[in-house]
């Protein structure tokens, strides 16, 4: 996808070669080769990373400021973007050349925003902030398919119009389970692999996808309790798909607020099991599904991160109630 916004970082910092020019600022995310500039001034430094995708233009900023900035930057063809604010510092705006207010992003939300060509400027909070953002061709929306985004059609109007006039949709939280999917994004990001713009593509529309949910859970006013819940068994879902048998339910209590013991109370009241109990399902739907792909048992085993075969058959036995050899005869 052809670049089309450009930060104007030169206009208040000085580029430097390396990070071992920087002293305040580590990179918080490593986005997989991608291009990676760094840029200081006296003790301000900033960390851009960008890539270019086929369907999406990535970008990461980890950036630190003795007072707050004003960043420049220049759009120059009208784009879907999506901003997201992942530090816990403050409030990330954007102005347009008329000092309009686009959008005004609170710490740990994001926004989706509609940009035709035009020079604008972030406005950036004092101390350490980090930002994910990316455009995207709106051409993922066709006519139709877009009826359950609803809080995304005024911005696909504009855009279908060629709007002179930029456009903010609400704001919404970013959960655990979002940072993790932007994460995976970045730290798998590939681009001599031929498969590499379909894992993008299909991390933004699962990115979109979880951004509804966002918004429907606080429209709903989902209680405390259920949110937790459901968060803990969508983040589970996740680890067991990318960790196999390796996933912690530990890292749950990392991921959400409460205890690990609230958060398994919670489940077993909505959901009927234990924490345990849903790993264990996961795992087990998890080997079925690589078994049935094709994959021995034994490469089933490494597959899931098991040490020995043997662990995975005493496991998959346990319960599934017969040996894996057995449940591929049955296939």
């Amino acid at each position: 996808m052809k670049k089309s916004m450009h930060l104007g970082l030169h206009e208040y910092f000085n580029e430097v070669d390396s990070p071992a020019y920087l002293t305040n600022i580590e990179r918080s995310i490593a986005m997989r080769h991608a291009e990676e500039t760094y840029w200081k001034h006296q003790s301000e430094e900033v960390i851009l990373q960008d890539f270019d995708g086929l369907q999406g233009y990535l970008y990461f900023i980890d950036i630190v400021l003795d007072d707050e900035r004003h960043i420049p930057f220049e759009i120059d063809h009208p784009d879907l973007h999506i901003l997201y604010v992942l530090s816990d510092n403050d409030t990330v705006s954007i102005v347009d050349q008329q000092t309009d207010a686009v959008c005004q992003v609170p710490s740990e939300r994001a926004i989706y925003l509609y940009l035709p060509s035009d020079d604008y400027q972030f406005n950036l909070p004092k101390g350490f902030t980090k930002i994910f953002g990316f455009y995207f061709r709106a051409s993922i929306f066709r006519r139709g398919n877009e009826r359950a985004y609803d809080f995304l059609h005024p911005l696909l109007d504009a855009h279908r119009q060629q709007s002179n006039l930029p456009l903010a949709s609400r704001d919404f939280m970013v959960g655990p389970k979002t940072r993790y999917h932007i994460e995976w994004l970045c730290e798998n990001l590939h681009p001599t692999q031929l498969n590499n713009d379909h894992f993008i593509s299909g991390k933004i529309l699962e990115l979109i996808e979880l951004s509804r949910i966002k918004i429907l859970s606080e429209d709903s006013k989902i209680s405390h309790e259920l949110r937790i819940a459901q968060e803990a068994r969508e983040l589970l879902i996740l680890y067991i798909a990318h960790d196999g048998q390796s996933t912690q339910l530990k890292k749950l209590e990392e991921a959400l607020e409460p205890t690990l013991s609230t958060i398994n109370r919670f489940h077993k009241t909505y959901f009927g099991k234990t924490l345990q109990q849903l790993r264990d399902d996961l795992l087990l739907d998890r080997a079925c599904d690589l078994l049935r792909s094709g994959l021995s048992p034994t490469e089933c085993a490494y597959e899931l991160n098991y040490n020995s075969p043997e662990s995975f058959y005493h496991f998959f036995k346990k319960n599934k109630g017969l040996s894996p050899l057995s449940y591929l005869k049955t296939l």
